[in-house]
């Protein structure tokens, strides 16, 4: 049982970690657009990110009687560290486009483990997680979709 406990605090580590990575994601990217309704968008999916973080912290705290420590230099996923510049160019913005559906697929098969290994209560949370995660994977694809369409003109599928 001890062994399972001490893979729950890493993997809730990492969950967390992943969440902020995420959350700053969609924070900077939505402040360099200028379309309102895509900045409305990625703003609303750096909350989402905030709540699985919160959420993830909570329990955390629940389980172990302490905050979770955060680790600035902690780099969950890297593809998701782009510079400022790149989201001005438009083939920047298909691949950054293209990594925020990758990481969205990561997270979602990441939580859906956990469900798999949990159970009642922690299931149920890592569960809901799960799905909005693959919301957020939905979000991203249509994204990728418009940017690309924009890059080559038609939509290809």
């Amino acid at each position: 049982m001890a062994g399972k406990c001490f893979e729950m605090k890493d993997a809730l580590r990492y969950g967390i970690h992943a969440e902020i990575e995420a959350k700053e994601f969609y924070r900077i990217w939505a402040e360099s657009v200028a379309e309102e309704h895509l900045k409305k968008e990625l703003l609303e999916l750096s909350d989402w990110e905030s709540e699985h973080e919160a959420s993830l912290m909570n329990y955390y705290e629940k389980l172990y009687g302490e905050r979770c420590p955060v680790d600035p230099n902690m780099v969950v996923a890297p593809e998701l560290k782009v510079q400022t510049k790149d989201f001005g160019d438009t083939t920047s913005l298909l691949r950054i486009a293209s990594a925020a559906y990758l990481s969205e697929m990561r997270a979602m098969e990441f939580y859906e483990r956990l469900e798999k290994e949990s159970s009642g209560e922690t299931a149920v949370m890592f569960g809901k997680i799960k799905d909005m995660e693959k919301e957020h994977m939905d979000i991203t694809k249509k994204q990728y979709l418009k940017i690309r369409e924009d890059v080559v003109g038609f939509r290809a599928f």
